[in-house]
């Protein structure tokens, strides 16, 4: 050092050698001058070092500056200029996870600053077609990420975003994390709407997640997400088929819980992927089975009959439809016959018997119908039709006496009418069958013993006299 010649000049040179060894020391003694005096002593150097083109040592001061006097706006963005420059630099140099880092540094430091954002988004999307060993994948989402918070629109991010959290998923989803597979290919979807290899990417994901709900009983949460996949891959039998089970088993759920409505609904939606699995057919016909018969349902009769009806279609040998139909249509006829109405009556009952033919208590009211519409036609003067009428009762009731006796003597007085008129072989007939109903009637008895006399003394004279012969 060269000797002082004044005071104040001394003085200078004191001063310059106590802030450069405040600098070097960083108070280590722990005496010296305050946090804002080394922050500013800090600053002094490391902005120093930024000039002399040595960002890396600048950078060190600068963050010691920060830290010390954080509120600085003055040392923020020295610090975000130092940071940028050091990116660039480890860039050139092939330190890419090192020099984005660096950068995302000043982009914190500055958000505004147009250059700081324009280097850090060139750079991050240069830096995407690098293996992972030296940019690893996790971390090149984050650094893309981070460029669409600066410009949300950025088409380019928007895509390479996308096809990273594609890769992401794809990974994970071979490790079994299935969870997170869906979650960033619904990201990747969002992002990349028209990317055909994502939408397909993403219906597996569902489908491989589905069943993991399902064996944790979530079945509604499983239908949803094979839906979800149906959606995006439409032609995918794999995924239709497991969507129609599912369907299924919701619909069984939705049955034993009480609301058959929604049963009808998924089983239904599962007889459209498939309509013509067998198990899904009579499942859906008994639940419209059920639907109708059940009570508090607010369904009008026409639409109970309307739902059996449908449940014969799916299945036509389901004999409790069967049975169900027909009492229904047996309650709707007995109503019409009690206002009069027993031709419409008779009609319904019909209808009920060709579905359920065994079906006793339609056979009953029936035969009572028939014996009665019989016994009017007989007044009106038309016995082959009283007849005839009075033979289907019995046959619906043959243990009913009543009828039985009702035919027995239709017979016998339509055989009498057809035996005044010559026609004795009818009047045998008749009178033969009227005798089986009623073997003890004298009348009938009476009646069958004549008109075999009538007609033994008509085939005697029918019968041609015996020629002699000649000696």
């Amino acid at each position: 050092m060269t000797v002082v010649r004044s005071k104040s000049h001394c003085a200078f040179a004191v001063s310059i050698v106590v802030v450069f060894l405040c600098i070097a020391t960083g108070a280590a003694y722990g005496v010296g001058p305050s946090d804002k005096v080394n922050a500013e002593n800090a600053f002094f150097r490391g902005s120093h070092l930024l000039s002399l083109g040595r960002p890396s040592q600048a950078v060190v001061a600068l963050e010691m500056a920060v830290k010390l006097d954080p509120n600085n706006a003055k040392f923020a963005n020295v610090l975000a200029v130092a940071h940028n420059n050091l990116g660039i630099r480890l860039n050139r140099k092939k330190n890419y996870r090192k020099g984005l880092k660096s950068m995302q540094r000043a982009l914190q430091l500055a958000p505004g600053d147009k250059d700081v954002k324009s280097n850090f988004i060139t750079a991050v999307l240069s830096a995407i077609p690098l293996p992972g060993k030296v940019l690893p994948l996790q971390e090149k989402i984050k650094f893309v990420e981070m460029v669409l918070k600066i410009d949300p629109n950025q088409k380019s991010a928007q895509k390479t975003l996308a096809a990273l959290l594609n890769n992401s998923a794809v990974f994970k989803g071979k490790k079994g994390n299935h969870e997170q597979e869906v979650a960033e290919l619904e990201r990747a979807a969002a992002l990349d709407a028209g990317n055909e290899k994502l939408r397909k990417n993403l219906a597996t994901a569902y489908y491989n997640l589905a069943p993991a709900k399902g064996k944790l009983g979530n079945i509604q949460e499983e239908t949803d997400l094979l839906r979800k996949a149906r959606k995006l891959a439409p032609e995918d039998e794999m995924i239709a088929k497991s969507l129609a089970t599912a369907l299924s088993n919701l619909a069984v759920l939705k049955g034993n819980q009480g609301d058959l409505p929604a049963q009808i609904a998924l089983l239904k939606e599962s007889s459209g992927i498939f309509p013509q699995d067998p198990v899904t057919r009579k499942n859906l016909a008994a639940a419209y089975n059920n639907y109708a018969v059940a009570k508090g349902t607010g369904l009008k009769p026409s639409e109970r009959i309307a739902k059996l009806q449908l449940s014969l279609k799916l299945d036509p040998k389901n004999r409790a439809a069967r049975n169900n139909l027909a009492q229904l249509i047996h309650r709707k006829a007995m109503n019409l016959a009690g206002s009069g109405q027993n031709r419409k009556a008779m009609e319904l009952l019909e209808q009920a018997l060709k579905t359920d033919p065994g079906n006793s208590a339609v056979k009953s009211s029936l035969a009572v119908l028939y014996h009665n519409r019989a016994l009017k036609l007989g007044e009106e003067g038309k016995p082959q039709m009283e007849v005839r009428l009075l033979a289907k009762a019995v046959k619906m009731a043959p243990s009913n006496d009543e009828i039985k006796a009702a035919l027995a003597m239709s017979y016998n007085d339509y055989a009498v009418s057809l035996g005044k008129k010559g026609d004795t072989k009818a009047e045998l007939r008749l009178l033969t069958k009227a005798a089986k109903l009623l073997p003890e009637d004298e009348v009938i008895r009476e009646n069958l013993a004549r008109a075999k006399q009538m007609k033994a003394a008509k085939d005697k004279e029918k019968k041609p006299a015996k020629k002699r012969k000649k000696k």
